[in-house]
């Protein structure tokens, strides 16, 4: 090759790579931005009575307790350690309700269901199945959270395998038991079953992800099908209602994206798509006035979306909310979350809601956690066992102290009830800590 046309490969090599840079740095981020027209001073008016978590992240799913008078200076004076007990490998939460504590776990390929006093840390009553353990790329066992009816007594609890079963909560007989797989030929995700049921008016919302049985209602009292359609396959998130002025309608986050059902006839409202690596959608999506929020993990982040009649309009996407299964959840015109993920070292991150903005950041042990707000507190459980109590405030982190809960990784959120704090670890211990108020 002559020098000239050596020169000239040379500089047509040259251009090709300057091309490619500059549509590389074109489509490196095309992620939308908007501003959404939310209510910034809704008042909090859906929260978990005091002395009640009746499912994941409570009673209207949303991270929000109504106990007051609690302990909040643990610079001063560490929550005291009450009781510790073993419930076997899982990560599921736990769910309280009139002093007693409802939990599951897996023993030796054995799933245990527990009722324990919350005062004393003692066994009231358990009822055991066969499951197996299935570490699944972590510690394995049960995923799903436990939810309470206290209007027919009921505890409903789901197995990663798919099997839904009522237990009496005074006793924990077993009422009746429904297959996913066998009854409603759904089809489990790679990683197990573990979106909770929801109890919506006379209806209990679960998501098989089968074939014409995406999403199906049951009778609570006898577990019959009332209704199901859909072929969306299911994810990790747990059906959550909407309150207020769309009463009864439910949101559904699976692995093709968000839904919005009308759950007392099973009719689909609107859809849209949104997807990740592996379609794991696990958080639980966030409603304000008109508008829902998701996020994920996976390096997808997330959006947020006007619900217009029968279609979801995406208003704004942001990169900086990756969670890869711990919700957010809202106080004011701000979300308050955990990112982080497998390859995302954790934070705790303030967002606004109506751009998606961060307002602040604030590193935190291990790569994933959880929060739960009360009395205009957070209380944030890091991957490694470490709680944090802050404000709940847009204008920066301000701490009121933390302590080490325990030891092992914590995938489930926290409870709180009765000005008791309940935390678990995917091993299977759990702790409950006393915050009552210091005289």
């Amino acid at each position: 090759m002559s020098l000239s046309h050596r020169k000239l490969s040379d500089v047509c090599l040259l251009i090709l790579i300057a091309v490619e840079l500059i549509i590389h740095v074109g489509c490196k981020d095309k992620s939308k931005s908007g501003v959404a027209d939310i209510t910034k001073n809704q008042s909090h008016d859906y929260l978990s009575n005091i002395g009640e978590w009746l499912g994941p992240l409570g009673n209207f799913r949303n991270g929000h307790s109504a106990e007051i008078n609690w302990h909040q200076n643990w610079f001063d004076v560490e929550p005291e350690l009450l009781w510790k007990h073993e419930l076997g490998l899982g990560v599921a939460g736990v769910t309280c309700h009139k002093g007693l504590v409802y939990c599951v776990g897996n023993t030796s390929d054995e799933e245990v269901v527990q009722c324990i006093d919350s005062g004393t840390g003692q066994v009231v009553w358990k009822y055991s199945y066969p499951c197996s353990i299935d570490k699944r790329m972590f510690e394995g066992g049960s995923a799903s959270t436990p939810v309470i009816d206290k209007l027919r007594g009921s505890l409903y609890v789901l197995s990663h395998e798919g099997e839904l079963r009522s237990l009496d909560l005074t006793n924990g007989k077993e009422l009746w038991k429904v297959s996913y797989l066998e009854k409603l030929k759904g089809k489990r995700p790679t990683w197990g079953y573990s979106s909770s049921p929801l109890l919506c008016g006379n209806m209990l919302i679960i998501v098989p992800g089968g074939r014409g049985s995406g999403v199906a209602a049951l009778d609570p009292l006898t577990g019959e099908i009332k209704w199901s359609f859909g072929n969306d396959e299911a994810a990790y998130s747990s059906p959550v209602q909407i309150n207020g002025e769309r009463e009864g309608n439910v949101m559904l986050f699976n692995s093709y994206g968000l839904s919005i059902i009308n759950s007392q006839v099973g009719e689909l409202l609107a859809k849209v798509r949104w997807k990740t690596e592996h379609d794991v959608n696990a958080t639980l999506p966030l409603y304000i006035s008109g508008h829902v929020f998701v996020c994920s993990g996976y390096d997808k982040g997330g959006g947020m979306f006007r619900l217009n009649e029968n279609k979801l309009d995406l208003i704004y996407e942001t990169k900086d909310t990756v969670c890869q299964f711990q919700s957010p959840i809202k106080s004011g015109g701000h979300a308050y979350m955990v990112i982080g993920d497998n390859s995302t070292k954790a934070k705790l991150t303030c967002m606004s809601l109506e751009n998606g903005s961060i307002k602040w950041t604030q590193p935190l042990s291990g790569n994933r956690g959880n929060i739960i707000t009360a009395d205009g507190k957070l209380i944030v459980v890091s991957e490694r066992g470490e709680v944090v109590l802050c404000d709940a405030s847009e204008n920066g982190f301000n701490e009121h102290g933390r302590f080490q809960a325990l030891g092992g990784r914590c995938w489930a959120a926290p409870s709180f009830a009765d000005s008791k704090l309940y935390i678990r670890n995917n091993s299977g211990r759990l702790v409950c800590y006393d915050l009552k108020n210091i005289k």
